[in-house]
């Protein structure tokens, strides 16, 4: 690996080899003095006077705390993360391959940037690696890179737009479901034996548009939208769209030989909710938000609680730090590997963010010449598509280093059509059928300008400015903000005008799909400023009324999780005015109670105790003592369990269910249940509630298809409806009892006690793996207060700001020492609840920083290789000292 353009500031101490030289700096930028005050929990805040300083000393105090991190997360963004860390990296490459971007096409994007984006990509570059080289000569690079045999390449611009591509442009963006739904309708259609009847048994499970009981964000009273699709009577739905639909069930990934367990893959492709994969499983952007107005706070001023639920990573993958000078003055989080503040809170206002889920991709459907799979049909022409391959080479070390010693070569064809400007990578193919798979993205190459849009927030003053810089931002988000006098909720994303013949919750016919056009940012028209009820709660819930709901299956319908943040809120507002510990208490609850088992568990109640049957209702009695406690699963007795059966009970009578309501029909389209938080982070489906949609309108008779009887006409359906559901009920409920006597070995409900669920945090790389009692929490909490001071600014993030890990250290973990409690050092805190200072004013860092640094900008050029010892070479050494002698004769 070669070190190209170098960035050197002061820095006393610097150990090169057995040797201690100091670096002064050369101020060939122009570059002011810049000061780095760093607080007990290696949070930094930069001032600086210059954009060049501000955004070279981000980059400089980011590497300090995550470079092996930033390492890791631009490989991952390039697609060829397998290299480094191993074969469990593969299914990312190739997604990441197939949906992103090119080497080239990233460089096209910095190349077109405007001069000031590239000013402050560079500069954040060059504080990078002016680090990475400190690191390095002072045998303090993270020792990671050691044991991978892996040696950091200099980071540069483009390093920031792979991270940003991945990070924003992949799970920025929602929709492109059609391929799934269409495999779902499939089923169906198989399993009922009539095409209309499974038409409509397929619109209880999706429906376009945001559902009359669903609670959205801002009330109908205060907004309510117009436009968007609708489902389509089955008659109206064209034949060819349907013939497609035929041919999803037997769909392939596109461009990998079937040749070695990748049915997954077919998972992979977009499904509405993106998560990642490999080192990255779990991560999504989630989120839940709270903002009140003053008018229902103790000190007439506007509160601000919650925060974006990105996954558990040990570190995470966003940054804690401050910006102060060059027009921002904000403190937050920024995303590791790239420069600036997605979500804090600045002198005049605070903000947070949360995903908005709006349908943005489409999936089309085109017919593939006879004798070409190349070749493709689209407005009644042949085309060629646009193909290169691609070679994945899995790492040795990596694949050893990560106990899989399973060597893999994979080759990879990604093939793009481009029609019309757009460039739509195929995602699948049915090579029988001779029928492929593209997906058309709205934002597609917008991602470095809509990340700076979004990195821009901290330089505004007031609520115009800040809705002035997301005014055409087209990414899926809710944005919840605070200041003196306003709350204000603004969803944005890009979405298109569809073609309105088709039923857009299937693939498109390349022949009839079109956009008309878009709607974008504030375009969206789903924002509102102090709404009537004095406060708004997300937790990724629809924005207002008539809004698209999407091409998401249970997206957007009857049950949510934001209603268990509303009923709290609701709750704490009927006590009297809100002081920030009641914000704080209110997200505290609706993360430590069951967002999903209040639909269904009354039904099961009242199937057991109306039932003959005495373990039916000693059942449904342990159900209602866990009922009375609001459901919740934090509180655990002194043997490590929860102290009542009834979530034991829920969890295996829910998996019952679902066998039995939907696998007739849905077969191997039935949806899995996972109740683990490993498997998904945070609390799994505990935490979620739209996947109950259709089994909670099925019980209440709400739905077109009998799910319960098997009738499918509604108006032949007996007024024993819910005598029929009991009777499913009860024997979901039986089969739990009998998996749950003999795993406890007991025939008393009162003994079914789980042991303690966990949420477990990731470990991007050798630090051990940590996790703590079940909560369904953001990853970066804020409590804003405004006008309060320092007590009305509070944070935390779990488990650490600094992650980076020597070699040292790295070998005393893995022999069975402690690990450095740095990395660990919020998570306590974050456990009980407890939040930290976030100062924002010069005046309020001083106060809690316990370290002070003082460095100038400026950049040369050192070509050597740093070893994967954590040394640099004796050429580079001298080439150090050379520079530093040349600085001190100009100066």
């Amino acid at each position: 690996m070669k070190i190209g353009r170098r960035t050197f500031l002061r820095s006393t101490g610097v150990l090169l080899g057995s040797g201690a030289l100091t670096l002064e700096t050369v101020n060939a930028t122009g570059s002011d003095e810049i000061t780095i005050l760093t607080d007990e929990h290696s949070v930094s805040h930069v001032y600086a006077d210059d954009l060049y300083g501000m955004a070279f000393a981000n980059g400089y105090v980011q590497a300090r705390d995550r470079l092996f991190e930033m390492d890791v997360l631009r490989h991952i963004g390039y697609g060829n993360s397998a290299e480094v860390l191993g074969p469990s990296q593969l299914q990312s490459d190739i997604e990441v391959r197939r949906d992103l971007y090119s080497k080239r096409e990233i460089k096209r994007q910095y190349e077109t940037a405007s001069d000031r984006t590239q000013r402050v990509l560079e500069a954040f570059a060059d504080g990078v690696n002016r680090k990475m080289v400190e690191l390095a000569a002072s045998g303090q690079l993270p020792g990671t890179f050691t044991a991978l045999a892996h040696a950091p390449a200099p980071w540069t611009p483009a390093d920031s737009i792979a991270v940003l591509s991945y990070l924003i442009g992949y799970f920025g963006v929602s929709g492109g479901n059609e391929l799934a739904n269409a495999q779902e309708l499939a089923q169906l259609t198989q399993s009922l034996d009539d095409e209309r009847s499974a038409y409509e048994a397929f619109g209880d499970r999706n429906w376009l548009r945001i559902r009359e009981d669903h609670s959205t964000s801002i009330s109908a009273e205060d907004l309510t939208v117009d436009g968007g699709e609708e489902v389509l009577p089955y008659e109206d739905v064209p034949d060819e769209q349907l013939r497609f639909v035929d041919a999803a069930l037997d769909a392939e990934p596109w461009g990998i030989e079937n040749d070695f367990s990748l049915s997954d893959f077919l998972s992979g492709l977009r499904r509405g909710e993106e998560a990642g994969s490999g080192v990255m499983e779990g991560f999504k952007w989630g989120s839940n938000a709270l903002i009140v107005s003053g008018e229902h706070t103790e000190t007439g001023s506007p509160m601000l609680g919650g925060g974006p639920q990105m996954g558990y990573f040990k570190p995470p993958v966003i940054h804690q730090v401050g910006l102060h000078g060059a027009g921002y003055d904000v403190t937050g989080i920024g995303v590791v590997g790239t420069p600036g503040i997605v979500i804090g809170r600045t002198p005049e206002f605070a903000w947070t963010v949360t995903s908005g889920r709006d349908d943005q991709v489409d999936t089309i459907a085109v017919e593939l010449h006879p004798e070409d799979k190349h070749r493709y049909k689209w407005d009644g022409e042949w085309h060629s598509m646009q193909t290169e391959t691609v070679v994945h080479n899995a790492s040795v070390v990596g694949s050893i280093v990560s106990g899989d010693p399973d060597v893999r070569v994979v080759k990879q064809e990604i093939a793009r059509i481009e029609e019309n400007g757009d460039v739509m990578p195929v995602i699948a193919w049915n090579s029988d059928e001779r029928v492929a798979w593209c997906q058309r993205t709205t934002t597609r190459y917008q991602e470095l300008e809509g990340a700076f849009m979004w990195a821009d927030l901290g330089t505004r003053d007031d609520l115009d400015g800040f809705k002035d810089q997301i005014s055409e931002f087209p990414f899926t988000f809710n944005f919840h903000y605070i200041d003196s006098e306003d709350i204000a909720y603004i969803h944005t994303g890009s979405v298109p005008d569809r073609n309105p013949s088709l039923d857009h919750r299937l693939p498109a016919p390349g022949s009839d799909h079109q956009w008309r056009g878009k709607r974008v940012g504030l375009g969206l028209q789903t924002s509102y400023t102090n709404p009537s009820s004095g406060y708004v709660v997300n937790w990724n819930n629809g924005p207002c009324a008539g809004w698209r709901a999407g091409d998401a299956p249970q997206q957007w319908g009857s049950t949510h999780r934001v209603e268990l943040l509303d009923r709290f809120t609701r709750s704490a507002l009927a006590d009297g005015p809100l002081s920030l510990q009641d914000v704080k208490q209110i997200i505290e609850r609706a993360a430590t109670h069951d967002a999903s088992a209040p639909y269904t568990v009354p039904a099961l109640i009242d199937a057991g105790h109306t039932s003959s049957d005495a373990q039916l209702r000693a059942m449904a009695d342990e159900l209602q003592t866990w009922k009375q406690r609001g459901y919740a699963w934090r509180d655990a007795n002194e043997d490590g369990r929860y102290d009542s059966g009834g979530m034991a009970i829920w969890e295996e009578t829910r998996r019952e269910l679902q066998r039995l309501v939907f696998e007739d029909e849905l077969d191997e389209q039935t949806p899995d249940l996972a109740f683990d938080p490993p498997e998904t982070r945070h609390a799994a489906d505990h935490g979620r509630a739209h996947q109950e949609t259709t089994l909670v309108d099925a019980i209440a008779g709400r739905t077109t298809h009998d799910w319960f009887g098997g009738v499918t006409d509604r108006s032949e359906r007996t007024q024993n409806h819910d005598e029929s559901v009991r009777t499913v009920l009860r024997q979901a409920l039986e089969q739990a009892a009998q998996t749950l006597e003999k795993r406890y070995e007991s025939a008393n409900p009162e003994d079914w006690l789980l042991s303690v669920r966990e949420s477990t945090f990731r470990s991007l790389g050798a630090s051990k793996q940590t996790s703590i009692k079940m909560v369904n929490r953001a990853t970066y909490n804020q409590a804003v207060a405004v006008g309060e001071g320092l007590e009305g600014s509070q944070h935390i993030l779990a488990p650490s700001n600094d992650g980076n890990m020597t070699l040292p250290e790295v070998l005393a973990t893995q022999l069975g020492g402690d690990e450095p409690d740095r990395l660990t050092d919020q998570l306590d805190e974050y456990a009980a609840f407890e939040y930290a200072p976030n100062p924002y004013t010069r005046e309020q860092v001083e106060t809690i920083a316990t370290d002070h640094q003082t460095l100038r900008a400026y950049h040369t050029s050192i070509d050597d290789p740093i070893e994967p010892t954590g040394q640099i070479s004796e050429r580079t050494r001298t080439q150090i000292a050379t520079q530093i002698k040349t600085n001190e004769d100009n100066n």
